[in-house]
């Protein structure tokens, strides 16, 4: 075992919203775990899993829950679901065609696993002490299930599909389908809170939380993760005759004083919420200031337009809501320091949150979470130089927590395919043996590390991960200031084979000078990246798969929208299997002309053009955006326009 001292760090206090929040660094006492083993039970019989110090089990999925055998744990890099030991050790596993999303369990017996590349929900017999009897019970078909989460009588199951940007309730014993709600696109968590009647879902590309009505089915109302503050940067004058730029975090005095664009933040990729006691909403995220100039320095020409240093591009947070999106009500935010938090784990009885940075090797506790007093009691580091582990350029990519119920939160570590115990009390940690070989290859493992990963030399002071932009390898839903443009950070699985020259303006020929130039713009150092790690990162991106398409509503619209779009000419310029032509056009923008882009995933990667003027399909084909060269569809009727929707949305 390897014992580390915590991190201490403090982290000032300020008021975020409708009261102050006080945070301080002190260390906590050791909590008691928010599952309890049951007893084992005779050998061969079914495990039955943590019970918690509260009603909170269920209430959302993850990659790993513990039972009194040990853990089960969703890992992706090798497709399974595998059963562990107490120690951490593989027992037996469940095989999978793909990476999965999430798994949830009832505290007696019941597990689901989301299949997401099967495009299915599987019922799951969690095995015994010796991993014999974990088996796949039944299934039912479900589009990329992704976020999994159960009613506290367990009696309904709720999964997010990413493809049909849906919430979808299922009987949990027949698996029956109760309903589905379409919301907005790329939906990935979802919670329950205690009374089971409401639901809350977060998404990658929309800076708001959807409470959904569970009786009915119904979306209830959205929470916006916005902060109304934004950034304004005045100019000082130095008593020299020279001037400096201060940077304020302002509040709007209205809602219609809030900046469009420059200035304005946003919050993005809430993979990851839960119910803490008396039914706190919590939602993990990222908060972005894509634009700070309108027109940036000389120097900036091509690289990020940010402007003044003390207001860095992206931070991290998370916001605490009403449980039931009530009207009126307005979250708190506390910014933490671990670089996109993925996974969350609550010790119910302590009131302690545990979250784990996937794009960083941190853990943080935060006392009290429920309350209006907030804590940041420690942060703990598990860097490479105290791990454990056969290849020392591995990193973890932390993507699960559980507590043991014995003074142990688990990590769940994507690239090392393992398990890390850290002590609560002492900090103290020690990593677990792989428990699967990786489905990818050695170079794709390594370009998909690089890619999740804060690292100052791909960004200025590792402040931007590729996945910050593009979470999964697709988009934001943001326009970034790039020198004098406002640019769409595209998707970019499926989309970068055969689909040359890259950026908007096509002045990459190739990926490799794409990422190149990505570096340049952050404020990274490409010149000292290895070329090695550059192969890596693009045989990683061209081993995407296209983001699934939605299924067709009404197949004879489809089809009729495809021949409006080449009765359109429009396949003149997206052409083929990929949509593109490989060709540059000269349209009225800042730009001097503009690539075409690939149409794959169209309806997960909204807005719409280089500088996300159109905020839908509709918006697009009505010619409500800037760009009005592309094309003429003045003479479209309503119906027609409603059926090329209708196609571009299954591309």
């Amino acid at each position: 075992m390897m014992r580390r001292p915590w991190m201490w760090i403090c982290v000032g206090a300020g008021a975020l919203a409708l009261s102050a929040w006080t945070l301080t660094a002190r260390a906590i006492e050791p909590g008691t775990g928010a599952a309890t083993p049951s007893p084992a039970g005779a050998e061969g019989s079914e495990a039955k899993l943590g019970s918690p110090t509260s009603a909170s089990v269920g209430n959302h999925g993850g990659t790993i829950v513990a039972d009194a055998h040990g853990f089960l744990v969703v890992d992706r890099g090798s497709h399974s679901l595998i059963r562990t030991d107490r120690e951490g050790k593989a027992l037996a596993a469940l095989t999978l065609e793909g990476a999965p999303g999430e798994i949830v369990h009832d505290g007696a017996g019941k597990l689901f696993l989301a299949d997401r590349h099967g495009d299915r929900i599987v019922r799951v017999a969690p095995g015994d002490a010796s991993g014999a009897g974990l088996a796949e019970q039944s299934s039912v078909e479900l589009r990329e299930p992704h976020g999994l989460a159960l009613t506290p009588d367990g009696e309904t199951l709720l999964a997010t599909s990413v493809a049909e940007h849906e919430l979808v309730a299922l009987d949990a014993e027949t698996l029956e389908l109760r309903w589905r709600l379409e919301l907005m696109p790329e939906p990935r968590g979802v919670a329950v809170a205690s009374s089971g009647e409401v639901a809350a879902v977060g998404f990658l590309t929309t800076g708001s939380v959807a409470f959904v009505d569970l009786v009915r089915g119904e979306l209830m109302t959205w929470q916006a993760l916005d902060p109304r503050d934004h950034v304004r940067l005045v100019e000082k004058d130095d008593g020299w005759g020279d001037t400096f730029t201060v940077a304020r975090i302002e509040e709007a005095r209205s809602r219609f004083a809030v900046p469009v664009e420059t200035g304005r933040r946003y919050s993005r990729g809430a993979f990851a919420l839960a119910y803490l006691s008396d039914d706190v909403l919590v939602a993990a995220n990222q908060l972005a200031t894509p634009q700070l100039r309108r027109v940036p320095a000389r120097d900036r020409n091509d690289t990020y337009g940010g402007g003044d240093q003390s207001i860095r591009p992206m931070v991290h947070r998370l916001s605490m809501m009403a449980g039931d999106g009530a009207l009126g009500a307005r979250p708190n935010h506390l910014e933490i320091p671990v670089h996109q938090p993925h996974a969350m784990a609550y010790d119910a009885k302590e009131d302690v949150l545990y979250v784990a940075g996937y794009g960083d090797e941190r853990i943080l506790a935060v006392r009290a979470p429920s309350s209006g007093l907030l804590d940041l009691a420690w942060v703990a580091e598990l860097d490479g130089n105290g791990m454990k582990r056969a290849k020392a350029q591995k990193t973890c990519g932390a993507d699960g927590l559980v507590l043991d119920g014995e003074g142990g939160l688990w990590v769940h570590c994507e690239f090392r395919r393992n398990l890390v115990r850290v002590d609560v009390e002492d900090g103290s940690f020690e990593a677990g043996p792989e428990l699967a070989e990786a489905k990818r290859s050695e170079l794709v493992e390594r370009g998909a590390d690089l890619f999740r990963r804060s690292n100052p030399l791909t960004s200025d002071a590792g402040t931007l991960a590729c996945s910050n932009c593009h979470p999964e390898a697709r988009a934001d839903g943001l326009t970034w200031r790039l020198g004098k443009s406002t640019l769409q950070a595209p998707v970019l699985a499926g989309r970068v084979t055969q689909t040359e020259p890259f950026k908007w303006d096509g002045q990459d020929p190739d990926l490799d000078a794409s990422l190149h130039h990505t570096m340049f713009r952050l404020g990274g150092t490409p010149d000292e990246v290895k070329q090695a790690d550059f192969d890596a990162l693009v045989a990683y991106l061209e081993s995407l798969p296209a983001p699934k398409p939605k299924s067709a509503k009404d197949p004879e619209a489809v089809e009729r929208g495809r021949q409006v779009f080449e009765a359109e000419a429009c396949n003149a310029c997206h052409a083929g299997d990929r949509f593109v032509d490989h060709s540059q056009h000269d349209l009225e923008t800042s730009m001097a002309v503009v690539d075409t882009p690939s149409l794959l995933g169209l309806s997960h990667s909204s807005p719409y053009y280089h500088d996300g003027s159109a905020k839908d399909l509709h918006t697009l084909v009505t010619d409500r955006g800037t760009i009005h060269e592309m094309a003429d569809f003045s003479g479209l009727s309503p119906a027609e326009r409603d059926d090329l929707v209708a196609y571009l949305e299954v591309l």
